[in-house]
């Protein structure tokens, strides 16, 4: 096998944003609700690259601040917030979006919001985790979106409740489905067509695009890259009962990144110029076989010289 003349130089992890099947259709649901003003709750498993689609679509959202003072931000996207709180929890989390704000009491933030969201014509609000949401401010959501939808704004906006999910059970849609009022008026207004939708991992031939994908990414550190042709076995490492415990038979991006960046990180500091067999087997093994084992760490890296510097 031809060496890596480079491996001296330390590995680098390439950080880019992959248009993958899975993102294709992510994004097409957050480009459908802001472009119909629809309501969704969209589910998908941890590691699928949810909040990842997120911050690309908000780069190709278009907002803008003219040098004159105007601010267009048609797409609002924020994380929801965490172990629990008030509504004003989340009030704080979308006027963040906004810049520095002046001090002020939650009842004139309320109204401010509003006319904050109007001013710079906001056309879809999405919030990641919300399965963190509680009622409070699923509550706070619709009194928001109403006061919007109502004159003088009359602005209908989409909303995108993008949450993360275990088995068969979406977050949220049994709070919908509970026969109080306001949760009967929160279920009207979800799309008629797709209001819980439950966005798949991506299939064997899906992970074959990706490692393509990866061989080009990676060419400049590994010039025999050729990571096409382990895709079965790949595939039937991170589709294993301890990554796939819903049976769903689907691989989630993060999986795969890290099955990628591990085994590619041994093979160059072996002197590689291609991807191991034994580099592969390798990481598969520690993210199945042996994932909640225990790493004793007995010696410690050689110590850094301390820089003195006199105090003057």
């Amino acid at each position: 096998m031809m060496t890596n003349s480079g491996a001296c130089s330390p590995f680098v992890v390439r950080d880019y944003f992959l248009e993958t099947a899975f993102e294709l259709r992510f994004q097409g649901l957050l480009r459908s609700a802001w472009q119909n003003r629809t309501w969704h709750v969209i589910a998908a498993l941890p590691g699928s690259g949810k909040s990842l689609g997120i911050a690309d679509l908000l780069q190709q959202s278009n907002s803008y601040k003219h040098t004159r003072g105007v601010t267009h931000m048609p797409v609002l996207a924020i994380r929801a917030p965490k172990n629990g709180g008030k509504d004003s929890a989340l009030g704080m989390a979308i006027s963040a979006e906004f810049g520095v704000l002046p001090p002020m009491s939650w009842s004139m933030r309320r109204s401010w919001l509003i006319q904050a969201m109007a001013d710079v014509q906001t056309e879809c609000l999405i919030i990641d985790d919300a399965q963190d949401l509680n009622l409070v401010h699923l509550a706070f959501l619709k009194e928001l979106t109403d006061n919007l939808a109502a004159p003088p704004h009359t602005r209908q906006i989409g909303l995108c409740l993008v949450t993360a999910h275990s088995g068969k059970v979406i977050p949220l849609k049994e709070v919908f489905s509970q026969p109080d009022i306001l949760w009967r008026q929160f279920r009207r207004r979800l799309d008629t067509e797709r209001p819980f939708c439950l966005v798949q991992g991506h299939t064997e031939e899906e992970v074959r695009s990706i490692l393509i994908a990866f061989e080009d990414i990676y060419r400049s550190q590994f010039p025999d890259l050729q990571f096409g042709r382990w895709t079965k076995p790949i595939f039937t490492w991170l589709t294993h009962a301890t990554l796939d415990p819903d049976g769903s038979k689907r691989v989630t991006m993060d999986h795969l990144t890290r099955l990628v960046t591990s085994s590619l990180r041994q093979s160059y500091e072996q002197g590689a110029t291609d991807v191991t067999a034994q580099s592969l087997t390798a990481i598969a093994e520690l993210m199945t076989l042996r994932r909640d084992e225990i790493v004793a760490i007995e010696s410690l890296p050689a110590p850094l010289p301390i820089s003195v510097q006199e105090v003057r």
